[in-house]
């Protein structure tokens, strides 16, 4: 068999074209299907009459019963509890929304009641955008307060500056907007100090947007660098072009974890430059929010239906030996602990990366009543994602 680059003459081109359209229907179909997740449900209806209907309400019902289990695994069964009138009414009545394709795997009619079970495939991005915006996702993890520090560079500018204190840019403002539109706990920057402010304008390094995260009590800050240029302007024409680029990233403040990240671009023409810089940069501003939103709205999905992590630092060991000691108490006696790494040892502090089905409060709630041999243990701080401990060895049996 020839080469496909061997071949000569239009033939090449064609069988060429043919074998790229191939790959990029292989990756598209990948692509959209990359978001989504199988479940298996029954479902019952009443017998009629016309035993064709009976079998269309009996598949509706295996349907919603289906996303009702995707559901399930995104939310907790109190927060299902306390919202299941706003999930009934804006999730479970847009059953076939959800629905990518399905199949009958079994059905019959049985004492006065028709049966079927399906198997079918769940859009799950549009399942967590629609929980998202009901604010569900987030009361799941306690609606971790998000702070938003952005500096910005405009046209004629040498170098980024943060906005003044007291005013809000067009990106803070976009930013602020598409958040809160998805019920985030949104904080205002502006109430931090002068000092604070200018602290983490210095290159909105992630040290400087922690703390400046801690001064407001956020648990996640949103920090984004953001500049406008001048675009190609039309000979003779007074509307000016212009073109916003952001980069963005969303940290946890208590263990600095990066929860997500991204770029967003803007364009818009206008006669002031002001207004057209303002548009381009409102534009860029929504992008970026989207693309953190749903990268966040993803992260939060996979830590409350599976295996979380929470940061333990561990102070007052004297050696290796009492280490190894509580690494075997923490994997032994905690619930639901499923692995440790160990980050760093010095100077009498380890930290511990704990990976767990249950959050860092429950570890924390576990360890308070917890006693570990020959030791005694206080707590002295917990955070959503971490927990501090000071360990004193006993005087005899170490």
């Amino acid at each position: 068999m020839k080469n496909l680059f061997s071949l000569k003459g239009p033939i090449k081109y064609y069988l060429l074209l043919v074998f790229l359209s191939v790959i990029f229907s292989l990756f598209t179909i990948s692509e959209s299907f990359a978001e989504t997740e199988t479940v298996t449900a029954d479902g019952v209806a009443g017998l009629q009459d016309n035993q064709a209907i009976s079998r269309d309400n009996a598949v509706n019902d295996a349907l919603r019963k289906a996303v009702e289990q995707a559901v399930g695994l995104m939310l907790s069964s109190e927060t299902l509890v306390e919202s299941s009138q706003i999930v009934r009414d804006n999730i479970y009545s847009k059953t076939q929304g959800y629905i990518k394709q399905y199949k009958i795997v079994k059905e019959l009619p049985s004492q006065g009641a028709y049966l079927v079970t399906v198997s079918a495939v769940i859009g799950v991005s549009e399942l967590k955008n629609d929980l998202g915006a009901l604010g569900l996702l987030q009361a799941r993890v306690g609606k971790p307060r998000t702070l938003f520090l952005v500096t910005e560079r405009h046209i004629g500018e040498n170098a980024s500056s943060p906005l003044p204190v007291g005013e809000i840019g067009a990106v803070e403002a976009a930013m602020k907007e598409e958040f809160s539109n998805m019920e985030f706990n949104v904080i205002d920057r502006r109430l931090l100090t002068d000092a604070a402010q200018a602290n983490q304008a210095s290159g909105l390094s992630s040290t400087s947007a922690r703390e400046a995260g801690r001064k407001l009590n956020a648990e996640i800050v949103i920090k984004c660098t953001a500049q406008v240029k001048e675009g190609p302007r039309t000979p003779g024409s007074s509307v000016g072009s212009y073109i916003a680029d952001i980069t963005a990233s969303a940290i946890r403040v208590d263990n600095g974890q990066v929860l997500a990240s991204g770029r967003g671009e803007g364009r818009a023409r206008h006669v002031a430059r002001n207004s057209g810089e303002n548009s381009a940069l409102d534009q860029a501003g929504r992008a970026v929010s989207k693309k953190l939103i749903e990268q966040i709205i993803a992260k939060w999905v996979v830590e409350t239906s599976g295996v979380q992590m929470t940061q333990i630092t561990i102070r007052g060991l004297k050696d290796a030996k009492e280490l190894l000691k509580v690494k075997e108490f923490i994997a032994g006696q905690l619930r639901g602990v499923q692995s440790i790494i160990q980050r760093s040892y010095e100077k009498e502090t380890v930290i511990l990366d704990v990976s767990a089905k249950a959050s860092a409060q429950q570890l924390g709630d576990e360890l308070a009543v917890s006693k570990i041999p020959n030791f005694t243990m206080e707590i002295t701080g917990i955070t959503a994602n971490t927990i501090e401990i000071t360990i004193t060895a006993a005087s005899a049996g170490i």
